[in-house]
């Protein structure tokens, strides 16, 4: 279970900061507590430079992946502080990631009160519309006198304090079972459809069903995302083991919603050739998760040559370049055997045509031939479009992911 705690002050010492400590430290067997430091984000304004909100693009991701958001929120004249509310409004400013997340709040004070008054008004932004989250009624957790409560050392030491902050923490993880239960029969239902394997598409070169789609693409050596025509973060293969991490919850965002402020330029600038026409094509090869990789962007057109989108292919390359470098197309391709011990040729060696069974070495005089003739012709040209790369591969001014937007040089 991963847990998000927003430290809500940006004080050098906060008790309340000590709280989440504690909690951290004293639920580690129930959760994953990551603390956040509020006082990291720039100030809210719809009028702050993309550039500078590398920081809340941030927060918004390790929002996206949290099961459960806790506040710890102090009392500054009957409120939350500043710095909490600026937060919150970089949370719920053009941007869902609130949208749902099961939420608690806690807080302690100097007064008998606690934070009473401001855990109502945290209560109050998280049930509004742009907020939305899913708030646990009733699940308060007020702990006054702080000075008799924490020892010099930043222990929670009052007894009852503890059992009354067990108890509703125990609630809260409760209450995240149930979303994470819901979000697991949704989607048992989805993958166990019984029409999934009766339903097929025809294809002008062959039929596949639905079930054969959805396995060929976790199959196949590489993963694929795809930007839609409207520049949103539409769909991505289900691939074990991606280079790129992806999230369900990033689905339906704009490329400036899933991007790193930084990379958006890069992005839309790939985007925008695409959907002028410009280009058909960006190739980067590059070093991810420290072996070579490979990442292709498309531009996704139908068969009148309308813009659908931005398609990316990534994979890992290191295998194909360990056989190139081990020498495996030191064979020749039709036959198997060495170019350099023709006469030795056995059937073991020759090649033979996976889906008819057919050797090839009986067309060996063509296929020679054949790739003589056109290897000139084909020098330039694009193996899976056609289209000539020339001006296309623009390896060293692109640098972000397409899809995502991250740098490939963090990854």
């Amino acid at each position: 279970m991963k847990i998000l705690a927003f430290a809500g002050t940006d004080a050098d010492f906060s008790y309340n900061r000590l709280l989440l400590r504690f909690m951290k430290k004293h639920f580690k067997q129930m959760a994953d507590i990551e603390i956040y430091e509020v006082g990291k984000l720039p100030p809210f304004s719809v009028d702050t430079p993309l550039s500078e909100q590398t920081e809340v693009w941030k927060l918004k991701q390790k929002v996206k992946e949290a099961d459960g958001l806790v506040f710890a929120t102090p009392e500054y004249n009957h409120g939350i502080p500043a710095v909490l509310k600026s937060a919150m409004e970089w949370l719920s400013y053009r941007t869902k990631v609130l949208s749902g997340k099961p939420a608690m709040i806690v807080g302690v004070a100097y007064g008998r009160q606690a934070s009473a008054r401001s855990q109502v008004q945290m209560r109050q932004i998280l049930i509004s519309p742009d907020c939305n989250t899913n708030l646990l009624p009733g699940n308060e957790v007020l702990i006054g006198n702080v000075r008799n409560t924490f020892a010099k050392d930043g222990r929670l030491i009052d007894q009852k304090a503890i059992e009354r902050l067990e108890k509703s923490f125990e609630h809260f993880i409760e209450y995240i079972q149930i979303f994470k239960n819901v979000e697991k029969e949704e989607l048992n239902m989805a993958v166990k459809q019984p029409t999934i394997s009766d339903a097929y598409i025809n294809f002008p070169t062959g039929r596949l069903t639905l079930k054969e789609v959805q396995q060929i693409f976790s199959t196949i050596p590489f993963e694929i995302d795809l930007i839609d025509s409207t520049d949103h973060f539409a769909w991505y293969s289900d691939k074990p083991n991606r280079e790129h991490v992806r999230n369900t919850a990033s689905l339906g965002e704009t490329v400036q919603e899933c991007h790193p402020p930084m990379a958006v330029p890069a992005v839309m600038s790939i985007i925008n050739s695409f959907r002028e026409g410009k280009k058909d094509v960006v190739t980067r090869p590059l070093w991810m998760n420290g072996h070579r990789s490979l990442i292709q962007y498309y531009a996704l057109r139908d068969v009148n040559g309308h813009y659908l989108g931005t398609i990316e292919f990534t994979g890992n390359v290191e295998y194909i370049l360990n056989l190139f470098e081990n020498g495996a197309w030191s064979k020749d391709a039709t036959t198997g055997a060495s170019k350099h011990d023709d006469n030795e040729e056995t059937a073991e060696e020759m090649t033979v045509d996976a889906s008819t069974g057919a050797s090839e070495s009986g067309n060996e005089e063509v296929s020679q031939s054949s790739a003589s003739d056109t290897e000139e012709a084909n020098e330039d040209v694009d193996a899976s479009t056609g289209a000539s790369e020339t001006g296309s591969v623009d390896a060293e001014d692109e640098t972000a992911d397409a899809s995502t937007g991250a740098s490939e040089d963090n990854d």
